[in-house]
Parts: C-alpha cells; structure tokens; sequence
C-alpha cells in the first residue's frame, strides 16, 4: 500500500508543472497567447503585439476582447486579435496572412526568436507572402520585401 501511495505521490508531483504552466511551441509562443493590434491588418505590413487575453468576445462587447500585453502590460479592447501556430511550409503560398519575429535578423533574413525572452518581449508583424522562389535558400519574401526564414513562420487559427 505505501508502494502504492509513493508512486501516485511521485506521478502526481510531475504532472502538477504540466498543468499549472502553458505549453509552449517552438517559437515560445503560449497555448493561451493572442497576437493583436489595435487596427485591421490590411495591406503591407504592420506591428502586431503578443498579449494574453482578460474578456474573450462577445455580443455585449460588439465582439471586442480585451487583451494585457506582455510586453508593456498595456490593457486594451480590439476585435483584431488572432491566436496562431506554427506554420509549415507546405500550407505557405503566395497571399497567405503571416506572423514573423521581428528581431533576430541574420544577413537580411528575419529568423524565430532564440529564446523565450526575446520571444515574448520582442517585436513581431503581420505581412503577407508575395514571394516563394528562394524557398530553396531556406526563407521566403512577404510585403515589404523582407526575407523570412521558413522557420519564422505563424499563421491564425481562426
């Protein structure tokens, strides 16, 4: 019985971490983590801050949520928030909406951040693909004419 009661013991100690603490993806992006503005991405490109939302959407709030960013801890409301993943370079073609790490750049190319720190208080932005023909080199072109390792790619859930 006290053979018993160890194990569930130790077990339990090693799944508290897992649930108290957010996953997190290659990018050091959180499984609760938004990337939001406070304007509609239109064309170009455009700054984008990661954040973690307080209200989630709804009718009452003209479908506004309301996000603190991890950065600056600013608390706002927008409707122009996504939550992303990782993207794969097989669902990448030209025109698709894309989220790059703004601050680890290497001979010209924009690569993911290194660690969680850089990750969650760096700059990331919004673009679209306009180029894939150096996909072979390892990144492609989004507007704006940065280069993009393939590697520094998110694309929105929704």
């Amino acid at each position: 019985m006290y053979r018993k009661i160890c194990t569930i013991a130790i077990v339990v100690c090693f799944l508290i971490p897992i649930v108290v603490f957010a996953f997190a993806d290659a990018h050091h992006i959180q499984d609760d983590d938004y990337f939001v503005s406070k304007q509609p991405y239109k064309q170009g490109w455009m700054y984008v801050e990661l954040a973690k939302m307080i209200v989630p959407a709804k009718p009452e709030t003209k479908n506004e949520a309301q996000f603190m960013t991890v950065r600056e801890g600013e608390e706002l409301w927008t409707k122009y928030f996504f939550k992303t993943r990782i993207a794969t370079v097989a669902e990448c073609k030209v025109g698709t909406v894309v989220i790059c790490f703004n601050d680890n750049v290497k001979d010209e190319v924009y690569h993911a951040p290194e660690d969680k720190d850089s990750a969650r208080s760096g700059s990331w932005f919004i673009a679209k693909i306009t180029d894939m023909s150096d996909l072979y080199k390892g990144y492609l072109t989004v507007s704006g004419g940065y280069k993009i390792d393939k590697d520094n790619l998110r694309v929105s859930l929704k």
